[in-house]
């Protein structure tokens, strides 16, 4: 069993009041001698054990503290604060008094003299040598102490004494330890001296000034004793070199300031001015990862060699990116890139599956043999396409990624767009068999432009949330635009003509009204369902309809800087499932109307003459009667005797735009279909009901739940690699749980989230970290 410092001395004191009943009488008093004062600190701890324990010295009654005649009265129990029971034996605890001053009468002051007596009355607390007790000698004792090796110098002494009401009741501080120096102890009184020492870098003496002067002192301490450095920021450079460098103890500083380098901001320009002209070779080098020059020396060398692939055969552009990756994928786990200061050698691993992907071959005999490749492998270009050029802010890296999308991603997305208009051409049933049905779940959810690649991703992720997801497809009405496409994925598709006039490509109801917002809604509320715009109101037993997402929208205004939106529609289209759960909804079907074509820098134009055309927009027209032009025309949804001519390949009627659709391609007209489970069975409506925080300690409170629901705050409440909480348990205990965060998360917003044992969110609180 493991005994602290404290556990000892108690079972010393009360091994010091036994007696032989047989041949003397009880001690009527223990004395304490303490000439060095080590042990005042924890004094005040030991009274709570013994309530009998006072101390001599000038008077203090709520410290039981007195002079001797005080000290007399409280042992017979005169006084009224002598409260303690009469089986009792009193401690007289004496700093500043050793075991010889007892002993010197003659020379003993009368503030002192009267409790002299008591060594013959009572009983004087010592070792079995008679020395008094040390807390070296509590530590060193095999008997009444711990049997610990401890340093003998007068640096682990004093660290001892300072470190004593730290370590006096903790019972695995000191065991396992070979030997207890003045190094070890520091390290316990200063727990925090790693972000301390990067403070001090950042901040200089205005951290210093913020420590009390014994603090300050093993500061100073450790950074001499550990970091071989004295604190004074006139050697700021040679100190951040050590940093930079990481050698001994200095490794463990650089791997605190990795894990949260923003909390310390000025690091990144000492560096820079701390890096050595020559960083050396072989086993004398200095790592390359310390200092952002390197790094922005590699960036820029990066985006030579990347300018440089456009020039190069599909083949030796994929050996080309094989090569550039072994040299610069390991910079992705560099604080840099922590920082976003590697914005290219992101983009890299996300090219070279676009890279890999666009040369193997792909079937093209079949329209279902193209669409199961997609399905299974081709949106992955997609997606490795975007989250390319997701990874540059710049506009000199955004030229280089979008050439080398040009080079790589253009042909591929040029020859499945080809293959797939041939393959309708000889077969337009995907289109024309199209037929009006009747919806039978209960909730949809309408999420607009939510192409096939997207949906994909989002899958995965509800996965990870515990939720049951299936994910299916099917083909977008054409012209692949939300006004022909929206109402054939919804459940007023039966009443709409099939004889429709058409007016930019909006079909009528069958009783003749034009399709606007308000008609369609109307048409809902006639097919028995409530059109709604938000779910912080459902009643489970109707049907809703309800729609979120403007990816459509700020497509057309933001071009290919819509691939930066993508997060901000996954997190609002999974609050909102998250709030329809909430509500006691068990299912939901998510729909869409249309994807789209990305191509950064821009879709190839294709001539189309206004006059030949009644309408016309990017990617698809309605021509006017006599006209003749080459184009692929088909059926249009709403009334397959008009015909709506289709621009070739990826090309655009317009402008150079980036972001389209309305065309004939897999990109615009396969959309998935996601049915959503809540797989919780009897779903508690539990909720976050107070959050108090002290410092960085939150303390949080809910409604009764279950036993295994937990709390956790996160930056980002969906993702839980977003947790800034540093507690080891999370589990609410009586409906209540505190946990400490990360300091370098002070001030920031955060989300607390209630989860249950299946790690699903119950419940979630926005709050300010420190309140």
């Amino acid at each position: 069993m493991k005994l602290s410092i404290c556990d000892k001395v108690v079972a010393a004191l009360h091994q010091a009041r036994q007696h032989n009943s047989n041949i003397m009488v009880m001690p009527e008093v223990i004395l304490w001698p303490d000439p060095e004062m080590l042990w005042s600190s924890i004094i005040p701890e030991l009274q709570k054990t013994f309530p009998a324990l006072l101390i001599y010295g000038s008077y203090n009654s709520s410290k039981k503290q007195g002079p001797a005649i005080w000290l007399k009265c409280m042992i017979t129990q005169s006084l009224p604060e002598a409260d303690w029971a009469s089986s009792e034996t009193p401690i007289i605890y004496l700093p500043g008094i050793s075991k010889n001053d007892l002993k010197n009468i003659q020379n003993a002051g009368l503030d002192f003299q009267p409790i002299m007596e008591y060594q013959y009355t009572g009983t004087v607390f010592t070792q079995e040598n008679g020395r008094e007790w040390t807390i070296l000698a509590f530590l060193q004792n095999p008997i009444s102490g711990l049997g610990i090796k401890v340093g003998q110098d007068a640096a682990t002494k004093e660290a001892l004494k300072k470190a004593l009401p730290s370590i006096f009741q903790d019972r695995d501080v000191l065991h396992g330890r070979t030997i207890v120096d003045a190094e070890y102890l520091n390290n316990q009184l200063f727990p925090d001296i790693i972000p301390s020492i990067l403070k001090w870098i950042c901040k200089g003496e205005i951290t210093l000034s913020k420590m009390d002067v014994g603090k300050k002192e093993i500061f100073y301490n450790l950074c001499k004793s550990q970091y071989d450095f004295e604190p004074d920021h006139k050697n700021i450079k040679a100190i951040v070199e050590k940093l930079g460098v990481q050698r001994n103890a200095w490794k463990y500083v650089w791997q605190h300031y990795t894990h949260a380098p923003k909390k310390y901001p000025e690091i990144p320009d000492l560096l820079r001015l701390a890096k050595p002209p020559d960083l050396g070779s072989g086993m004398f080098a200095f790592p390359d990862e310390s200092w952002p020059q390197v790094n922005e020396a590699r960036e820029e060398e990066l985006n030579k060699a990347l300018l440089a692939i456009a020039k190069l055969q599909p083949q030796e552009t994929v050996n080309k990116l094989r090569v550039l990756e072994t040299q610069h994928g390991l910079r992705r786990s560099w604080v840099w890139a922590e920082l976003g200061q590697t914005p290219l050698a992101n983009a890299l691993v996300h090219l070279l599956v676009v890279a890999e992907k666009t040369i193997e071959a792909f079937p093209f005999h079949s329209i279902n043999e193209l669409k199961e490749y997609y399905k299974n492998s081709g949106y992955r270009i997609d997606q490795s396409m975007r989250k390319s050029l997701a990874a540059v802010k710049t506009e000199k890296d955004k030229v280089v990624v979008k050439s080398v999308l040009s080079t790589i991603y253009k042909p591929w997305l040029e020859s499945v767009t080809q293959k797939f208009q041939t393959l309708v051409k000889n077969d337009q049933s995907i289109f024309t068999d199209h037929s009006t049905f009747t919806e039978t779940e209960s909730f949809i959810l309408f999420v607009d432009a939510f192409r096939f690649e997207l949906a994909e991703e989002f899958f995965t992720r509800l996965q990870q949330q515990k939720y049951n997801v299936e994910l299916s497809s099917t083909w977008s009405a054409i012209p692949s635009l939300t006004p022909t496409a929206k109402p054939n994925v919804s459940p007023v598709t039966s009443s709409i003509s099939t004889s429709s006039q058409i007016n930019e490509f909006r079909p009528q109801l069958k009783s003749g009204k034009d399709l606007q917002p308000g008609a369609f809604r109307e048409a809902l509320t006639v097919n028995n369902y409530t059109y709604i715009t938000n779910s912080s109101k459902i009643d489970i037993q109707k049907k809703y309809w309800q729609e979120i997402g403007d990816i459509d929208t700020k497509g057309h205004v933001e071009q290919s800087g819509i691939v930066k939106r993508i997060e901000e529609l996954f997190d609002q289209v999974q609050e909102v499932i998250d709030n329809i759960f909430r509500q006691g909804v068990k299912r939901i079907k998510i729909v869409t109307d249309h994807g789209w074509l990305l191509l950064p820098g821009g879709l190839p134009k294709e001539e189309l003459k206004k006059e030949l055309a009644e309408t016309r927009w990017g990617r698809c027209a309605y021509i006017k009667e006599g006209a003749k032009t080459d184009l692929l025309h088909l059926p249009w949804r709403w009334n397959p005797s008009i015909f709506i001519a289709y621009a070739s390949g990826i090309s655009f009627f317009k402008k150079n735009e980036e972001y389209a659709h309305g065309g004939i391609s897999i990109h615009e007209c396969l959309i998935p279909v996601l049915l959503v489970e809540n797989a919780v069975t009897s779903f508690i409506h539990a909720e976050i009901k107070v959050v108090k925080w002290i410092n960085l300690k939150c303390v949080i409170t809910t409604d009764v739940v279950p036993d295994g629901y937990s709390i956790d705050i996160r930056t980002k409440y969906s993702d839980e690699k977003s947790s800034i909480v540093l507690s080891i348990s999370k589990y609410l205990k009586d409906n209540t749980v505190s946990l400490m965060v990360d300091d370098a998360a002070e001030h920031a917003a955060a989300t607390i989230v209630l989860l249950d044992e299946e790690e699903r969110i119950i419940d979630k609180k926005p709050t300010t970290v420190g309140g």
